[in-house]
């Protein structure tokens, strides 16, 4: 059962080059049994906080210079649903990147948002390199009725937008920025990594701390920024919807740990930054597989890229797991994503560039600069026929895979992880999705939203 394969994995060499952030080291955490309780008298409520868990809320809001912070028990699933509702009306038209977490979608859709994307350029090897502002700007002119504006910063990659700008763009017309920078809570504590979106004066940023801080799975912050537009009663109204009602108390208390940590080792990060950078330099020996860091980019995050191998993601996931015991966070068609965080040891940086080094020599490579795939696929324009909810509430059919090109999607396929739709309700499916979808899944990427080959469409 699972209980005994988790044990096996926590007795094994097996070096985690994932989540959650805390890299499995036990940071004092008491039995979890023995502190998981319910909203007895003395342990406050999160739903109504007055004593310890509203010191924790202040304490975490000073940490990231905040008015305000809602700890999270639902990761940022929840503030992401929270954040939406918040700062727009039903049926509220909200701009979002096309590469958004699916829990902005699900936001969009329960609020029967119509919905406006921002698209992003794509890399060779199909990561996310950034979206101009102009992408913005021209949205904004032609959707006068744009309510909120939703952007991913750090993506899954580590890459920063330009929030800056973004704000000051937003502001002018009175419109709130809501920031999903689940992966980002490390970011402002160490001037080697991008500063904190709170920084850039956006109204709601969302962070996961399981993700890259010493925290448990599921941990989160919703942080308020000064003079927000959007409303805190707004958004403790939502947190009532979205948020348990029986919130964990072992999460709570690994969040008040964090806090604690952040609080008493900021030393640490300086440690975490220097091992980052001895990594990349010695990267720069490999001849095959480039593991470099991009301007903007959050270096925490490592990108593997085999581009010029005939190598997939997958297959370096793969070598990585079976012959080196290194577990990667996820791995795409052209490059594998390592995920470090403060938690890290050096032992793993050492382990996983001699693994790299053996692989780099080893691995044969390409014979062409072209790519066995075209990146701007997976966040490229669709034809969007209805809005998602529409999509979503319609009649609707299974159909095979390869017969779908031409019809309306009726549910999303996303290539995991990330999470992001492939495949959206609402927009037309083209063949060039349907050839992406395939060639995933002949990689060995795992697809979800497919059944037995095939996805559901509109009548």
């Amino acid at each position: 059962m699972l209980d005994h394969k988790l044990r096996e994995l926590a007795d094994s060499d097996f070096y985690p080059f994932h989540m959650p952030g805390h890299k499995r080291q036990q940071t004092g955490l008491e039995d979890p049994y023995a502190i998981d309780i319910t909203e007895i008298p003395g342990f406050d409520n999160l739903h109504d906080p007055q004593g310890l868990i509203l010191e924790a809320m202040e304490r975490m809001a000073g940490l990231y210079h905040a008015k305000k912070s809602y700890l999270l028990v639902g990761g940022s699933t929840c503030g992401n649903l929270t954040a939406v509702f918040s700062a727009l009306p039903q049926k509220g038209c909200i701009l979002m990147g096309r590469g958004s977490h699916k829990s902005i979608y699900h936001a969009a859709w329960l609020r029967q948002c119509r919905i406006v994307y921002t698209y992003p350029k794509v890399g060779q090897i199909g990561m996310i390199e950034g979206t101009s502002i102009a992408e913005y700007e021209q949205a904004l002119q032609v959707n006068p009725d744009i309510g909120a504006i939703v952007v991913t910063s750090p993506t899954y990659e580590g890459m920063i937008e330009p929030l800056d700008e973004i704000v000051a763009l937003a502001h002018a017309r009175g419109i709130p920025v809501i920031v999903d920078a689940a992966h980002g809570a490390h970011l402002g504590f160490d001037p080697y990594f991008p500063k904190s979106p709170l920084e850039s004066g956006a109204d709601l940023v969302i962070m996961s701390l399981h993700k890259t801080l010493p925290a448990l799975t599921q941990t989160a912050v919703l942080h308020v920024n000064e003079n927000s537009l959007v409303s805190e009663r707004q958004i403790e109204t939502y947190l009532d919807v979205f948020e348990t009602s029986s919130p964990s108390y072992v999460l709570m208390a690994s969040i008040c740990q964090c806090i604690r940590f952040l609080e008493e080792e900021k030393a640490a990060f300086g440690v975490y930054a220097s091992r980052l950078q001895d990594f990349y330099k010695k990267c720069k020996s490999l001849e095959k597989i480039r593991v470099s860091s991009f301007p903007g980019q959050d270096p925490g995050k490592i990108v593997i890229d085999v581009s010029k191998t005939w190598l997939s993601g997958h297959a370096l996931e793969e070598i990585l797991l079976q012959k080196y015991h290194l577990v990667l966070e996820m791995s795409s068609f052209s490059y594998g994503l390592a995920m470090t965080s403060v938690m890290d040891s050096e032992e793993g940086f050492v382990r996983l560039f001699e693994a790299l080094k053996e692989i780099d020599r080893e691995a044969s490579a390409r014979d062409t600069d072209d790519p066995c795939w075209t990146g701007q696929v997976l966040y490229g324009r669709g034809q969007k026929v209805m809005e998602y909810h529409e999509a979503m509430e319609k009649a609707k059919e299974r159909c095979a895979l390869d017969q779908a090109e031409g019809r309306i999607a009726a549910s999303s396929v996303a290539i995991y992880p990330p999470g992001v739709p492939l495949i959206v309700p609402g927009e037309r499916i083209d063949q060039e999705r349907i050839d992406l979808l395939n060639l995933a899944q002949k990689q060995g990427l795992t697809i979800t939203g497919l059944v037995d080959h095939g996805l559901f469409v509109v009548i």
